[in-house]
């Protein structure tokens, strides 16, 4: 089935928008512990409408951040708002070289659960890397929730990954991978982050409305049980519904040699 589950439409956005919020303070956290050396060029891989990068070129300090994203959609719109030194380009982040110079980072969030072979992408980014550059990447290890209406959204989500050939829960295996060709591992760690259940499900219910048609068609659900997911959801967003929800994330740094 293959392609990127979420789709870049403006749902798709926003709740891009959302995940940001969600996600910054782990991913600031692994930047910043990186930060420091003196980078002519950073690249966000996946960038989307451009949140990442802003990240990556605020945290780092680059003198150049360029994102990446297959979707001329989301490049327009992260290009409409770019900060000086900070640009973006259609590219498919699989296909190496990158439409840069070699790169003293890589980084790259939520996106090889969504590439069929992770090993090859990380190899290949590898190669992007300036001498002494470093590739950061970061999966979900693992969710936990037994709140009925999450869990079951989360079932249902990596069921339609699943049938793309892509996989949520995908941080452990990378953990278990070979370092890439002509690079050391410097970090592999699992970074821990508990939202609010209810902002986890407002985040559920936007992924939901952008996918919940390709989960119908692909015969992961029925639009009934997909409305009852959707009420659900917004019971634990309005908070007449509690419940607890942490996720685990792998965090990954490759580093090239200096010479």
């Amino acid at each position: 089935m293959g392609g990127y589950a979420f789709g870049d439409s403006a749902p798709a956005a926003r709740r891009l928008g959302l995940l940001a919020d969600v996600f910054e303070p782990p991913s600031r956290e692994l930047l910043e512990r990186f930060a420091g050396v003196p980078l002519d060029l950073a690249v966000d891989l996946g960038c989307g409408p451009g949140h990442t990068t802003r990240l990556v070129a605020s945290v780092t300090g680059a003198r150049r951040t360029l994102g990446l994203d297959q979707s001329e959609a989301f490049v327009a719109l992260a290009a409409a708002g770019a900060p000086p030194g900070v640009s973006f380009a259609v590219h498919d982040v699989t296909v190496v070289p990158f439409p840069a110079g070699p790169a003293g980072l890589v980084y790259g969030r939520f996106l090889l659960s969504h590439l069929p072979d992770p090993a090859a992408a990380l190899a290949a980014w590898a190669t992007q890397l300036a001498p002494g550059g470093l590739l950061l990447v970061e999966e979900v290890e693992r969710i936990h929730t037994v709140q009925p209406a999450l869990r079951r959204y989360l079932d249902t989500a990596a069921a339609l990954l699943a049938a793309r050939g892509h996989t949520l829960e995908i941080g452990a295996a990378l953990h278990r991978l070979p370092d890439p060709p002509g690079v050391d591992r410097r970090l592999d760690r699992v970074a821990p982050l508990a939202p609010p259940a209810a902002l986890a499900a407002k985040l559920f219910a936007q992924n939901l409305a952008v996918w919940r048609g390709d989960g119908v068609r692909s015969g992961v659900a029925t639009e009934a049980a997909l409305d009852r997911l959707a009420a659900d959801l917004a019971a634990v967003t309005a908070g007449t519904a509690e419940g607890r929800i942490a996720w685990e994330l792998r965090q990954l740094a490759f580093q090239r040699a200096a010479t």
